[in-house]
């Protein structure tokens, strides 16, 4: 799903008479000059439409008439162009010279909205204004001519298609409500294989990869087979591919974007050997949930945690209930990191800007479908994405017609789960205080905070077997009684693997570097006075923190997250006066990275390099490793990793005796 916003005014389909956008876009990445003619078409009065402020238009004509070209600038919206009443057709020329490709981070790509072109690689997404857009959903078609050597590609089926020593020219059609156009070329070598689908249509998978790329071995071919197998397993999911086509596409620069019919993933990320496995069918199933139904962004968007649930979750699941309990601790870990009332509810998501955001949108929002399946069901559950799927395709769909979809499916009320889960921020601290048996009988009592009604799992440990069961907690209740308890019981672990959102005990959890990274307000302490070092290690903190450090300086503050950056016997002599543990061993690799918390509970993360080069390498990879709770560095490459084992919540039983 894109990875950027542009809200529109939504209206409901049945009273939307839908505009229809034809394109003809000539573009010319050595010179970045773009040329485009559009008609827009509408049964409706078009009122006018809005074009980045980069684009110059040369020439409008309305209901076959030339008239003057008007328009008023609008900050970042771009230009707007007003036009007469009764507008029903409407030709524009326009041209704009783009802007060069940089080379940019991955926190800058998400941020890019200009248009850009270079022969390496040419990308004008929608938010960049390069078409006329109208404020609605809209129908589309596209011809994309390019220079020889070039290839190129918006989202949508591909109709025709040519490449000869004048040039290339393709076109395009999206004949389904779109929100938007992304625009993508470069030097492209296309490999494809046809896939036939269970009710018998032919898709086509397509790489667009770069040269480099479309030589190494097996690589395209992997891309392929995989991108035809998750379109085969969402298909029998959810619904029919909605399209004829699939794509995957590299981008010179490290982006990771689905787009409809097509994902969009840096050359560099293309051969990380695990993004098949991970990324590809995330960005696959985007083409259901985020490009095929719209989030409405107004009231929530829950498509990245239903996306992460029935893509990264489900292969985890896969893998086996290891791997599947894996990833739910890693997603309280993350909460875990959160301080108390800093988070937002659910409804109050959009699009992932920072660490907090992307852990209530994404892993927050996967943990609640889990807990959804768990209360209605995996039967209930999928037929509720057919529904879904099935009402809402190329429609915009808010989180109550999520519930909608699932409470028809289950034919339960399912108002409650959602309030508590979507309208409301937080999560229930739930701890087990004690467990106290008599006869067969057992007495537990819960200290809990907020008033979730909440589905308990229990395990109930025996000498040489335990048993799952489940409890009903309403909003208040603080206390439940289980029966037919065996004598021999030992001990009772509430929700031993994971089921539920809540706020974990930090001392059951390992320390995460993520917890540092999040903090609002955390400090910088440089445990070396040359300038150097002193320099490097700012310039790591701005990466990696999600803000800018409350303070700067050479002494350990009295409070908050505190992040150590400093030479290795510098950072030893600091954990030595401060009574913290010393560094990890082995003590190997150019720097080491590890979290832990003191006395106090206090987090905090040291960075330790050989050198302050070794610590500047580290400002590329080291933000993306939040998760983890120790990493080891050969220069800019991540040569170890690792979490500190967890602790499970265990109760003893106590037995009373029988008056």
């Amino acid at each position: 799903m894109r990875h950027w916003l542009f809200v529109l005014l939504w209206l409901p389909l049945a009273a939307l008479a839908l505009p229809r956008l034809d394109l003809d876009v000539q573009l010319d990445p050595a010179t970045r000059q773009f040329q485009a003619t559009a008609t827009l078409m509408d049964d409706q009065p078009l009122t006018g439409f809005r074009l980045g402020a980069e684009f110059e238009v040369t020439a409008l004509k309305v209901n076959g008439r030339a008239v003057s070209v008007a328009r008023r600038l609008s900050g970042r919206a771009g230009a707007v162009y007003a036009l007469p009443a009764g507008s029903r057709q409407v030709e524009i020329a326009y041209r704009a010279v783009l802007q060069p490709a940089q080379a940019l981070d991955h926190r800058q790509v998400l941020g890019q909205r200009a248009g850009t072109a270079a022969p390496d690689g040419s990308f004008l997404p929608g938010a960049a204004g390069w078409y006329p857009e109208v404020g609605q959903l809209f129908s589309y078609r596209l011809v994309l001519s390019l220079p020889a050597g070039q290839k190129g590609l918006v989202p949508g089926n591909l109709v025709q298609e040519s490449a000869t020593n004048e040039g290339y020219r393709a076109t395009f059609e999206f004949p389904h409500p779109a929100d938007g156009i992304d625009l993508m070329a470069g030097p492209y070598a296309v490999s494809e294989r046809s896939l036939q689908l269970a009710d018998g249509r032919k898709i086509q998978v397509r790489t667009w990869f770069h040269p480099e790329l479309a030589a190494t071995n097996g690589l395209a071919q992997g891309y392929l087979d995989d991108s035809a197998r998750y379109l085969e397993r969402y298909s029998q999911l959810i619904g029919a591919y909605p399209f004829d086509i699939f794509s995957v596409v590299s981008s010179p620069t490290p982006t990771g974007f689905g787009m409809p019919s097509l994902t969009y993933l840096g050359r560099e990320v293309i051969r990380l050997p695990f993004i098949r496995a991970t990324s590809l069918g995330h960005e696959v199933l985007h083409n259901w949930w985020g490009n095929g139904v719209y989030p409405d962004w107004q009231k929530g968007n829950w498509s990245e945690g239903l996306t992460t649930f029935l893509a990264d979750y489900a292969y985890k699941e896969d893998e086996g209930e290891e791997a599947a309990r894996e990833m739910r601790l890693a997603w309280l870990r993350d909460f875990a990191a959160i301080p108390a009332g800093a988070d937002t509810a659910l409804k109050d998501f959009t699009s992932r800007h920072h660490g907090i955001s992307s852990i209530v949108g994404y892993n927050k929002a996967a943990m609640v479908f889990l807990m959804l399946r768990d209360e209605i069901g995996r039967d209930a559950f999928e037929r509720g994405l057919r529904l879904l799927w099935q009402r809402k395709q190329f429609q915009s769909a808010s989180w109550a017609d999520l519930e909608a979809a699932f409470a028809t499916a289950s034919g339960q009320s399912l108002g409650a789960f959602f309030r508590q889960w979507v309208d409301l921020p937080g999560a229930p601290d739930l701890r087990l205080k004690s467990a106290d048996r008599r006869g067969d009988k057992l007495t537990l009592r819960f200290a809990r905070s907020g008033q979730h009604a909440l589905t308990v799992p229990l395990r109930l440990v025996y000498p040489q077997r335990s048993e799952l069961r489940m409890v009903r907690l309403g909003g208040r209740e603080t206390s439940v009684v289980l029966d037919r308890i065996d004598a021999t019981i030992e001990a009772v672990e509430p929700d031993p693997d994971y089921h539920l959102w809540r706020r974990v005990a930090p001392a059951l959890l390992p320390p995460i570097l993520r917890e540092v990274f999040v903090a609002p307000g955390a400090r910088l302490v440089v445990a070396d006075g040359e300038a150097q070092v002193r320099s490097v290690a700012q310039v790591l903190a701005a990466r990696v923190l999600d803000a800018k450090p409350s303070a700067v300086g050479e002494e350990w503050p009295a409070t908050g997250a505190v992040l150590l950056v400093g030479l290795d016997q510098s950072v030893d002599a600091w954990l030595a006066r401060l009574g913290l543990p010393a560094r990890p061993s082995p003590q190997r690799g150019t720097a080491q990275v590890w979290a832990g918390r003191d006395a106090a509970g206090r987090p905090y993360a040291v960075i330790a390099g050989r050198d302050a080069a070794a610590i500047k390498a580290l400002e590329r990879g080291l933000p993306h490793y939040g998760r983890q709770s120790w990493l080891v560095f050969e220069g800019a490459r991540m040569a170890g990793k690792g979490v500190w084992p967890p602790h499970v919540e265990r109760v003893p039983v106590s037995a009373a005796r029988l008056p």
